[in-house]
């Protein structure tokens, strides 16, 4: 509750809001491996009987390559949203507030 009231513009010298989110969103762009290439993990690792946890694996590497989708383009768009590029929605606007309160 207290973050919501916080005010979004900085006083002083410093870098501005959406300087910071640009810059903490371009780092963890940088920092975000691709997907895992599923054909490859289903090739080391099939899904058999006897290794149930081979299937546990190719079902995790489902999940994780969406939400590595979904942060990529997430973390695109914020920075579309911030120079006008795309209009800031409500899920892109608090991607933003998320990441400049870390």
């Amino acid at each position: 509750m207290v973050l919501s009231v916080q005010p979004r513009t900085s006083s002083g010298g410093g870098k501005t809001r959406e300087e910071v989110i640009e810059e903490i969103a371009k780092s963890i762009e940088s920092k975000t491996p691709p997907p895992f290439d599923y054909e490859d993990v289903i090739e080391k690792y099939p899904t058999s009987y006897n290794e149930s946890m081979n299937t546990v694996l190719a079902q995790e590497v489902i999940r994780y390559n969406k939400l590595l989708v979904v942060m990529a383009i997430m973390l695109k768009n914020v920075q579309k949203a911030l120079l006008g590029e795309v209009v800031m929605s409500e899920d892109l606007d608090n991607v933003a507030v998320s990441l400049f309160n870390n």
